[in-house]
């Protein structure tokens, strides 16, 4: 004989505690299928009781009603009259009974308005993203800015895989978009820099839409969602900053040799003033490009980056050594910018496997080995002395930077050479050998 399979109770145990339940279940009458709603769980005279619903929402509020009732057994009961219909009662009473004793119905109300009360003027968060980099452009924000702004923000929009109305953006998913950012292997989380550069460009983006402005119908959301996502101090960005990376002197020699036969010596002046005068290589050498004859000056041994175009947004001079001047001055009509600059850029870094700011952390590192000024070196370069102190100081001797800055073009022989006559400090108008 076959064991009986023990029945599984569908109704609360005689002693549990208050244990209304809604179940659905389906069946079949007349050869036609049928969905009905079961409430069970209380009982009257003694006897355990259900009632079945054809619908869910009549099936919950009944639940809800019989929970009251049960949980104020012995209780004073009280006929209050109020304006509310009885389905606004009911859906109180729905409400009251879900919360329990954690919240009130009013924490419940002010917390939902608070955190998702719809503005009244409703916007996309792309669209609200083009008039905030509208707002930077009247601002006279540098373009390079900009365009790290409008990056960031549409990597969020691309994130979110739908078009959203920014003022349904939460914390979650902000949070969510920062931990799914990878480094540029695809795999590897991204750094804290990273983290800091997306966390810090959102926060002040839904900052900008918390403000009241009558003409762009702002205020478009009431909270910030990134204002208490995880952020990085700068110390704990600094912890996971790579080593400062700098081309050997012979490398670089061999370096301007190859770049002087190669594509016709395209790319010489754009790395002439990326190593020896450490213009940053993104946004301020493609601004100075523009302007190379207002800019640098030859006659005096001077190069202006202006505020408008300096990273720090401080302007600075920069003393051209004698052996820029040797490269600027052989190589005087040649854009510093060639056509397809990035292509072939890109092709020539990869083939001697230069770093980002290479070119810069030789400049400096070199400048401070020959003239043991971190004061002077700062103020070339556009850095804070503590800055060049702490990455750049004593990382070569000062025979590497003697040799880095008495490398000259040999024209007749196309081959970078050393001039043991050309110094740091030396007389700008120093002629290329040939």
């Amino acid at each position: 004989m076959s064991k009986q399979m023990k029945r599984t109770r569908i109704t609360p145990s005689k002693n549990a505690a208050v244990t209304i339940t809604v179940r659905q279940y389906n069946y079949e009458k007349d050869g036609k299928f049928y969905r009905s709603h079961l409430v069970q769980g209380w009982k009257e005279d003694g006897k355990w009781k259900k009632k079945e619903f054809k619908d869910k929402k009549d099936a919950e509020r009944f639940a809800a009603i019989k929970r009251i009732q049960m949980e104020n057994q012995g209780r004073e009961q009280r006929l209050i009259l109020c304006p509310l219909t009885e389905d606004q009662i009911a859906e109180c009473v729905t409400a009251y009974s879900a919360l329990g004793d954690t919240y009130t119905l009013t924490q419940a109300v002010q917390f939902f308005l608070t955190n998702h009360r719809a503005p009244d003027f409703i916007i996309s968060i792309k669209d609200a993203c083009k008039a905030y980099l509208d707002a930077k452009e009247r601002d006279l924000l540098r373009p390079r800015s900009i365009e790290g702004i409008e990056w960031s923000i549409t990597k969020f929009i691309q994130f979110l895989r739908y078009e959203t109305p920014i003022h349904e953006i939460n914390q979650h998913q902000v949070n969510e978009f920062l931990h799914s950012l990878r480094a540029k292997n695809g795999t590897d989380k991204a750094s804290r820099r990273s983290w800091e550069l997306h966390r810090g460009i959102l926060s002040s983006f839904f900052a900008w839409c918390m403000e009241a402005d009558k003409t762009s119908n702002r205020p478009y959301v009431f909270l910030n969602p990134a204002d208490k996502v995880q952020k990085f101090t700068a110390k704990q960005v600094a912890e996971q900053r790579p080593e400062t990376i700098t081309t050997a002197p012979e490398d670089v020699q061999r370096i301007f040799s190859h770049l002087m036969t190669w594509k016709d010596g395209a790319l010489v002046k754009y790395y002439a003033l990326a190593y020896f005068a450490g213009i940053r290589p993104s946004g301020e050498l493609v601004a100075l490009a523009e302007r190379e004859n207002e800019l640098i000056n030859l006659r005096t041994g001077i190069i202006i980056i202006p505020a408008a175009v300096a990273k720090t947004k401080e302007a600075r001079k920069i003393t051209i050594p004698a052996n820029l001047a040797a490269w600027l001055t052989a190589y005087k009509s040649a854009p510093i910018l060639p056509k397809n600059f990035e292509a072939m850029n890109k092709a020539f870094r990869k083939s001697y496997q230069l770093t980002h700011d290479e070119a810069r952390h030789s400049f400096i590192s070199y400048h401070v080995a020959v003239n043991r000024s971190v004061g002077d070196a700062a103020l070339q370069a556009g850095n804070s002395e503590s800055i060049v102190k702490k990455h750049y100081l004593n990382l070569h001797p000062r025979e590497d930077g003697e040799h880095f800055f008495s490398l000259v073009p040999d024209m007749a022989g196309m081959a970078c050479i050393r001039n043991a006559d050309c110094k740091l400090h030396s007389p700008h108008q120093l002629r290329a050998i040939g």
